[in-house]
This record gives structure tokens, sequence and C-alpha cells, in this order.
């Protein structure tokens, strides 16, 4: 089910050690916008074989996310009508969710066939997302098959069942790493809680953690919240080191940052790599640091790799010194001028996030991240911004 598959593709972490976890907070109205971007989508409402009764296909147009029942279950207002088309648009903000489903299917048009207001109730249990209907508010002109079919449906159990383990999360040039999802549903701001941890980390789900991101201090427009602890964090960043090198600019030539690794404290990050700047034809240890509320890059330091002139002889060890002595020259060459080129600028739009690709229940989606505020903790790396999915 598409709303499924919208929910889960923002997914992110919990489930082993606290060392290497990731999480994604989505407030309720970037939910609700990544939902409806999913829809609309057809469903089978169950039949009754001793009746002779067919199943029924409907289609789901538009879903509201009405925030957290509790820890565990989240629920969801959508209006469905028989057949393939859509009904016309009746869920228009908050009021939605305050008012009753019957007050709701009294904004349907006059004179609209049949559809109905339904009450989806979203659980989640290691290591599955499920999907029930709860109340049903139905209207127009031939509804009671609808509320009948939709009344065995609701009695039959969940109306779409996924499992989030073993998630692979791609990225654009076909590199993985498998995840397994835990999704938990936060009262505050209407959020949907994602946490991530990597599959072999494998527990039993049943452990809930305290949550190290929060919407506190996040930008205007923000609707997303993204981080990882730095062991995940460095994961993730080797695999998208294997997409291709990060790449940098100096007087007109390419530098290419390889081998990347992120660690900081409050308030600050460094990345260090292994950069190979052209006109070297060297590899040197690059280091970025960074500071601030939003992570500002302060400074470029890079360490040439000498060579070790101790057991040579006399004469050898005066050339390798001599060379030794213009890799240092030419490299503190290269760090001054990275750091009068970088200096100053947002480390977020240095190093933007790429997209990634989940596969939910035989559907390819991928996730995009624009961030607005990037901030360093003693723990890891928190990005704040706006989702999309497509």
């Amino acid at each position: 089910m598409a709303v499924v598959a919208a929910l889960l593709s923002l997914a992110c972490p919990s489930r082993a050690s606290a060392d290497e976890r990731g999480e994604a907070l989505l407030l309720g109205a970037a939910v609700t916008r990544l939902v409806n971007k999913q829809l609309p989508t057809t469903l089978q409402l169950r039949g009754e074989r001793a009746s002779g009764i067919a199943p029924l296909k409907v289609t789901l147009s538009e879903a509201r996310y009405c925030g957290a029942l509790d820890a565990t279950h989240g629920r969801l207002v959508g209006v469905v009508r028989p057949g393939e088309e859509p009904s016309p648009a009746v869920l228009t903000g908050a009021r939605d969710c305050q008012d009753t489903l019957e007050e709701v299917s009294h904004r349907l048009p006059a004179g609209t066939d049949a559809a109905a207001v339904v009450e989806l109730v979203a659980e989640w249990t290691p290591w599955q997302l499920r999907f029930s209907i709860g109340n049903v508010a139905t209207r127009g002109e031939g509804a009671g098959p609808l509320n009948a079919a939709l009344a065995r449906t609701k009695a039959a159990g969940p109306l779409g069942v996924f499992d989030t383990a073993g998630l692979r999360l791609e990225t654009a040039r076909g590199t993985s790493l498998t995840l397994d999802l835990a999704v938990g549903f936060v009262k505050a701001d209407d959020a949907v809680l994602m946490m991530l941890t990597p599959s072999e980390l494998a527990g039993d789900g049943k452990e809930r953690r305290a949550s190290f991101v929060d919407a506190a201090g996040a930008s205007a427009g923000t609707d997303a919240v993204v981080g990882a602890l730095f062991p995940l964090a460095n994961r993730i960043v080797t695999l998208l080191s294997q997409d291709g090198p990060l790449v940098l600019e100096l007087e007109r030539q390419v530098v290419e940052v390889r081998a990347l690794q992120l660690s900081g404290g409050d308030g600050a990050l460094t990345v260090r790599g292994r950069a190979t700047p052209r006109a070297l034809r060297e590899t040197v240890r690059l280091a970025i640091e960074a500071s601030g509320a939003d992570l500002k890059i302060t400074e470029v330091r890079a360490e040439p790799e000498l060579e070790d002139c101790a057991a040579l002889s006399t004469l050898a060890a005066l050339g390798c010194r001599a060379r030794n002595t213009a890799r240092v020259a030419a490299v503190a060459a290269v760090a001054s001028g990275m750091t009068a080129r970088y200096k100053g600028q947002l480390l977020r739009v240095l190093l933007a996030p790429p997209p990634f690709s989940f596969e939910l229940g035989g559907r390819r989606l991928t996730l995009r991240v624009t961030p607005s505020r990037a901030r360093a903790t003693p723990a890891g790396l928190i990005v704040s911004g706006r989702a999309e999915l497509d």
C-alpha cells in the first residue's frame, strides 16, 4: 500500500547498540505531504464468498496524518470511494483530525456517489508496520455495500502488513547498506520517529532508547530532522564514497578526496580524508574543520605523506629529506589555499545529502532531504531540512 511506502521511505532506526544508530523525525505536515504524493492508490476490500459477494475495489484518494495514539500507534484519516476514480477533495487542514469522521464526511459535495471517510491506524511491532481500518463514516448514494465491505475488512485484521527489517538503502549508483527500521509515534509536533540500525546488529526490537534528534531550534520551514551517531554516519559516508570522491576546487585545479570519515564534539565537526591534488600528484591527509550552530568551515588542514629517510644511506637520506621538505611546503600551500577558498562556507552545501532509494513492497522510492541546518553533537551529526519523496 502506497501509504505504508510513504511512511517507511522516510525511515530511520533503533535496535542494536547505542553506538550505531540513525534517526529521522518527520513532523506531521511532512508525513501528510509525503503520503499524499503516493496517492491516489487502489485497494481491495474483502468480499464474502459464502454469500457470493465479490471483493470491492476502492481508491484511497487523500489522507492526513493525525498524530500518535501512543508510542506504537499512529492515526491517519483518509477518503475512499468505490472504483478507480478519486473522490472530490475533502481534507483541508488540522480540522480534519479534530472533527468526527461524520463531520468530515459532510464536506463531500452534495450528490456524491458512495464514499467513506476512514480512520487508518498504523501499528509498529518488531519488525512489521501494520495498517488497520478503525472507525468509518460512509455517505452518498449506494453507500451500503461500501460500508459492509469496510466492516468485513476491518474484522479480518490488518489491511496491509509490511516488513521493516532488511531494508536496503541504495545510492544513485547502486551501492547499498542493509538496515532494520523501528517506527515510533510522537505526540509532540504530531511526529513520526524512525530509527535505523545495520541489520547485522539485530536485536529483538523491543528495547526503546531515548531519541537523540528533536525539532528544537530548527529553522523555519523544517519538516524533517535526521541524524546519525558517528559510527553509522561513517558507514554511510563510506557507502557514498563508493560512488565517487568528494571533489573540491583550488585555483583551477581539482582536488579529489576519498576515504572520508567524520568525528566531532559539541558544535564542531572534522571531516578527514585522503586527498589527491592533481597538481601535486601525491596523496595528502586532509582535514576540514567546521563549527557553529549551522556548521561553517573554519579551516582546511593538510599533512603530506612523508618518505621514511631513517634507514637510507647518508647521501640518499639527503635527497629524501629534501623531497620531504618540498612536500611539506607544497602541502602547506594547498592547505592555505583551500582554507582561503572555503572558509565561511556552509558544510551542508559542500557535503549535501545525496538521494537514497528504498524498495518497499515491490515499489522503488527515492528520498531526498534538502538541508537548512547542520550541527554536530559529541555523539553524531544532525541535519534539519525539508524532505521529498518520489
